[in-house]
């Protein structure tokens, strides 16, 4: 029996969610949670069914029985943005259940752990003794080599590659493009641009930019680095 999924946000990226969940075939996906939407709005069509934003956090969560026993996943880039949703969520309901999303399209080679709430994107390879944590992204056709630890909450953009035993620490984020050699340690809330080239340790709340890379600023958690 397919399990039900909603997902959280119905923006650019939540449509990308939706397509690898709808690749699975595992899951009857009933349609997008957005406080920020009109309820009933229309978020995308697939094989002549439209999905809509069933309404706000609160509204699904305390009617959930209206909708059977569901789960769900986050469809939003921003690292601070998940974090506040899965904060909201426990708020109404302390038991609620994470999905983990991986795409069939999508090499894990070896002991791979991948924690709840992930989503690991078509076309990435993550190498063995990995370990992605709660609410993270990993995405289209990353390179994430062994031993890496991605803390909670944290991502990577599309084509980011990593040597071995890179750390990347609570809500960082890794730009498009961007390559971590061996052995580096990226601290909590720090940012590295687009197509930079990490070959040092990075501090909490920053901005790292430029091949190599330099510090540039430091950076508020709640920054809008995604455009």
């Amino acid at each position: 029996m397919k399990k039900k999924i909603i997902i959280f946000g119905s923006g650019a990226h939540s449509k990308v969610v939706f397509s690898e969940i709808i690749k699975l075939k595992t899951y009857n996906f009933l349609g997008f949670v957005d406080s920020l939407s009109p309820k009933g709005q229309k978020v995308i069509s697939y094989k002549k069914k439209t999905f809509f934003n069933l309404g706000s956090i609160e509204e699904v969560i305390k009617k959930k029985n209206k909708y059977g026993k569901f789960s769900g996943i986050i469809g939003i880039g921003l690292n601070h943005l998940r974090k506040k949703i899965v904060n909201d969520v426990f708020k109404l309901d302390k038991t609620f259940k994470w999905e983990t999303i991986v795409s069939k399209d999508c090499i894990l080679n070896g002991n791979v752990t991948i924690e709840e709430g992930s989503l690991i994107m078509s076309g990435v390879t993550i190498n063995t003794e990995t370990v992605i944590g709660k609410h993270c992204i990993v995405n289209t056709s990353s390179s994430i080599d062994h031993d890496n630890k991605f803390k909670n909450f944290s991502s990577c953009g599309p084509g980011v590659i990593t040597g071995g035993n890179v750390k990347l620490g609570d809500s960082s984020h890794l730009g498009i493009g961007s390559i971590v050699e061996q052995g580096i340690e990226i601290g909590k809330n720090t940012v590295v641009g687009g197509n930079s080239f990490v070959n040092k340790k990075c501090e909490d709340n920053k901005l790292y930019f430029g091949v190599p890379i330099k510090k540039i600023r430091s950076r508020k958690i709640s920054e809008n680095y995604l455009k």
